[in-house]
């Protein structure tokens, strides 16, 4: 009941009251740069929001309005679909394509008889993690430049870079590249968890070793595979602003024809100075539908597996 659990948090909090000042810090920046910046989101429905003149006391200044969010659809409605367009088109094509590759590194883990040889390979993979984005770009750019590694390799003279149309495959390829190691960690630690007398079980039944990956491991992993996948969903209409900010800089054909709603948002916002309260309804309207579609994604999560993010 209700006054059972705060008892028991009163005597959590007598019992490591000491603990608590740790978390502190941390909860002092969380409110700082997660909350109090929210209060913001009111210069969304305001004609406009001066805070050069006025500071922060320019939220309450001026009428309310739904102008900004209708102007969305309206009058920038070509830039803010084409860019939607492509925003989606590279999320599902990461979805599709890339998603399922830390599962697959992940169970080809698995089946490595060595485990320090496992994990070796697992630290190695996840090292493109820990690079920033201007060092993996660095990094391929060097690859794929005019005078680069594969040029040179073949004696090609292509030049990868005034080819707006690979916009989109540099965008998967690298992300894929940097994350697809770190990715794998839960899976490989999901698979490592399940009980080996089950593999034991299914080799005496005939079982051979693909046959225990899509009805053994996969099975046994699928929750964590669902949780997983509502938070790639949850984030589909963002694909990342330093990475495309980076490339984007190789060829100005690359942001004219496949800006996406992540650089749209710098450009109306900084870029070019444009209207904060604009800028402020796109982003609120981009993390409603995240919002909407990770609490879809958790509901069917919850409905057919009895699993989800809370």
């Amino acid at each position: 009941n209700k006054q059972g659990y705060w008892h028991r948090v009163g005597q959590k909090l007598k019992k490591y009251g000491s603990i608590y000042w740790f978390v502190l810090p941390a909860a002092f920046l969380a409110l700082l740069f997660g909350y109090i910046p929210l209060v913001f989101l009111i210069g969304a429905f305001k004609n406009e929001v001066l805070f050069g003149l006025y500071g922060p006391s320019a939220l309450l200044i001026g009428d309310w309005t739904l102008q900004h969010f209708v102007a969305i659809f309206t009058t920038n409605s070509e830039e803010f679909f084409r860019s939607l367009g492509n925003t989606l088109a590279i999320n599902l094509i990461k979805l599709v394509l890339i998603f399922p590759l830390p599962i697959l590194l992940a169970i080809c883990l698995s089946e490595v008889k060595s485990t320090f040889l496992a994990k070796l390979f697992l630290i190695v993979l996840c090292l493109p993690n820990f690079l920033s984005w201007p060092t993996v770009i660095g990094i391929w750019h060097n690859f794929f430049r005019y005078q680069g590694v594969i040029n040179n390799l073949f004696g090609t003279t292509f030049d990868f870079f005034n080819d707006w149309n690979l916009f989109r495959f540099f965008v998967i390829f690298f992300d894929a590249w940097k994350g697809m190691g770190w990715n794998s960690i839960m899976f490989y630690t999901a698979i490592m968890s399940i009980d080996k007398s089950y593999y034991e079980a299914a080799e005496l039944d005939g079982a051979n070793k693909l046959q225990q990956i899509f009805h053994l491991t996969l099975p046994s992993i699928f929750p964590i595979i669902a949780l997983m996948f509502i938070m790639n969903i949850t984030y589909i209409l963002s694909c990342g602003f330093e990475e495309i900010n980076l490339i984007a800089q190789w060829h100005p054909e690359y942001i004219q024809n496949e800006t996406t709603l992540d650089y749209y948002l710098y450009k109306v916002s900084i870029q070019e100075k444009g209207s904060y309260s604009f800028a402020t309804a796109l982003g609120l309207f981009n993390s409603t539908v995240s919002l909407v579609f990770m609490l879809v994604g958790n509901k069917i999560c919850r409905k057919f597996l009895n699993r989800g993010l809370w």
